[in-house]
């Protein structure tokens, strides 16, 4: 085919290249090629064409489109049989004309699954070595359809070469490897039988394991061919990590793969990846307790592996953050030696959770009486002085409920604390903390005596005002009933509750540490009391006025309560919470807590990154 006439207006070399000028087909050609006018085509194929010699002899004859797209490539990615049954027969070699993808139009019908284009083209008389011709990213024909799940395509490009060899492509994936990612275990098994058709191993791009293909596509079928025809591909790593079949099984959770590797193969089991975690430890990582269990099933002793680091598997999925699977590992008597065990650190699962700040996993922990609270690393640190060390700086919420958690369950410091922290806090460090206190102070302060100034004034603007004629003058108008008395018990406990606080900042303000620490522990205490009487008595006072519509009152009432609720949660985590193995006092504390974890757990996920 001839390019368009406007090509004689420039000369080699010219300002078509300089402007950057693409190829361009015929307008009518193309338009009858897309439309599948098969007249219309022939009509325009014999106006655009000088003779089927030149286009055996000239490949720049051949008329491509911007794309350097053949009318071949064009009539195929339209579906258009009988164009491209015409051009087979007429012009045999624009079967194996690439575009500027590198696609035959044979890679085109394959990917989309067009089993008549497929089957028309192969047998296309110069059409003999197009199955082996490859794209820009190292597909064949059979890559290309295996990869887009055209099973049909797939054996029938098999079946028409059965002897062929497909290299693995540029990203290392041979068609065995796409077969059993797909899933289409009796290809698989085709291509098993004939070692030709699995090339590219040991050729210019290294294949990728089928095995990790079959369990990446969690097909359990095509795993059981593989092992039947080639065992020794399990033995091999998947990638640079030293991932084994039962690392990356364990990882997705597949379970039925992780039961087969193990009923044939159970010494994988003891094999360790880059990082030194055997596959229980990847399950435990996962928070998968299914295939933990199931591993535990074959092998029972891998419950003792640890990793390089000395950790077991309570400790990995402590550190995951998986609290439902702590707890239900905490439920598996086999697993009862290894809650006080410790790691290379001297941390035990309940220190690891702490560190890394899982205050659900460190309350399921702190719940079982088989944990010792007691134990403390190398350097002697029990969990609560891991959270407390924590709490030296402005602490986020996770880490406050971690320490709440710890503080509930009666966890005791160690013996020396006090002398440690006491040599930390000298220097660059003091001054750090002796300021994060002030800052503190002066925002407990401003709101203390906002509260005092509040409570004093409506302590003289009190609800239904006063008595003006005698014997009752000067007495409030509402004296006797209930909801006035509590009105005026709560604002006066707030004013004088915030009066307290402020006076007691301001001495800790002339004071040094250790007396701030004091006056704050005595502070937020006290403000909470002033804010929740401040509540009350608002409550109090707006259901006075509105008493006589009873439904508008009692929605004040259940709003006024919801409201002093909220206020304990959110200052539980704030204030001094004493700790006690008594099992009353437990479940007596643990109910804010348990409140605020279901309202900010979802958020400690974020806190960790940001930290």
């Amino acid at each position: 085919m001839m390019v368009p006439e406007n090509r004689d207006f420039f000369e080699e070399g010219d300002e078509e290249e300089s402007y950057g000028t693409v190829e361009s087909m015929d307008p009518e050609l193309y338009r009858a090629t897309t439309e599948g006018d098969i007249l219309e085509f022939a009509r325009a194929m014999d106006h655009t064409t000088l003779d089927r010699v030149i286009y055996r002899t000239s490949a720049c004859c051949v008329q491509l489109g911007p794309q350097k797209n053949t009318v071949l490539h064009i009539a195929t990615s339209s579906g258009h049989y009988e164009i491209v049954k015409l051009l087979c027969n007429d012009l045999p070699f624009l079967v194996a004309e690439k575009n500027s993808k590198g696609d035959t139009p044979l890679h085109i019908a394959a990917r989309a699954g067009d089993w008549s284009l497929v089957s028309l083209l192969t047998s296309c008389d110069s059409g003999e070595g197009v199955l082996l011709l490859e794209n820009d990213e190292g597909n064949t024909a059979l890559h290309e359809a295996l990869g887009h799940r055209q099973q049909q395509v797939a054996r029938i490009l098999i079946d028409r070469n059965p002897n062929a060899s497909y290299w693995a492509n540029k990203k290392g994936k041979s068609v065995l490897y796409l077969a059993a990612e797909a899933g289409f275990s009796a290809l698989v098994k085709l291509l098993m039988e004939n070692p030709a058709g699995n090339c590219g191993v040991e050729g210019r791009f290294r294949s990728k394991s089928p095995v990790h293909a079959a369990i990446l596509g969690k097909n359990i079928d095509v795993l059981r061919i593989l092992w039947e025809k080639d065992q020794s591909s399990f033995h091999l790593r998947f990638d640079e990590e030293g991932t084994n079949a039962l690392h990356f099984s364990a990882n997705i959770g597949f379970l039925e793969g992780v039961h087969f590797l193990l009923c044939n193969f159970w010494g994988i089991a003891y094999q360790r990846n880059k990082y030194g975690h055997f596959p229980i430890h990847t399950a435990a990582s996962k928070g998968d307790v299914d295939i933990i269990q199931g591993m535990l099933l074959h092998c029972p002793d891998s419950r003792e592996l640890l990793t390089l680091e000395g950790q077991n598997i309570l400790h990995v999925t402590a550190k995951s953050g998986n609290d439902k699977a702590v707890s239900s590992m905490l439920k598996m008597p086999e697993l009862e030696k290894l809650l006080n065990e410790k790691d290379g650190d001297g941390n035990t699962p309940l220190h690891v959770a702490t560190i890394y700040r899982h205050p659900r996993i460190v309350s399921a922990l702190t719940w079982d009486e088989r944990v010792n609270l007691e134990l403390g690393n190398n350097n002697g640190l029990t969990a609560l002085d891991i959270a407390e060390e924590y709490m030296e700086t402005l602490a986020s919420f996770q880490k406050r409920l971690t320490w709440m958690a710890l503080r509930v369950a009666g966890a005791p410091r160690s013996l020396h604390t006090n002398v440690s922290k006491n040599t930390k806090t000298s220097g660059a460090g003091r001054k750090s903390k002796l300021e994060n206190y002030k800052d503190k102070i002066n925002v407990l302060l401003l709101v203390a005596a906002l509260v005092a100034a509040a409570t004093f004034t409506v302590g003289f603007s009190v609800p239904g005002g006063y008595n003006n004629s005698n014997p009752d003058q000067g007495m409030a108008t509402m004296l006797a009933k209930v909801k006035f008395q509590e009105f005026v018990i709560c604002d006066t406990v707030a004013m004088y509750s915030a009066i307290i606080v402020t006076v007691t900042l301001i001495w800790a303000q002339l004071g040094d540490l250790s007396s701030m620490q004091v006056a704050l522990n005595l502070a937020v205490p006290l403000l909470a009391i002033a804010l929740a009487m401040m509540s009350i008595a608002f409550m109090a006072g707006v259901y006075l006025v509105v008493s006589k519509i009873r439904w508008l009152g009692n929605v004040i009432l259940v709003m006024g309560f919801a409201v002093v609720i909220v206020l304990a949660a959110l200052f539980v985590p704030l204030c001094f919470l004493g700790s006690s193995s008594h099992r009353i006092f437990r479940w007596v504390s643990y109910f804010p807590f348990c409140l605020l974890l279901h309202a900010f757990g979802s958020y400690t996920e974020r806190d960790e990154l940001e930290d």
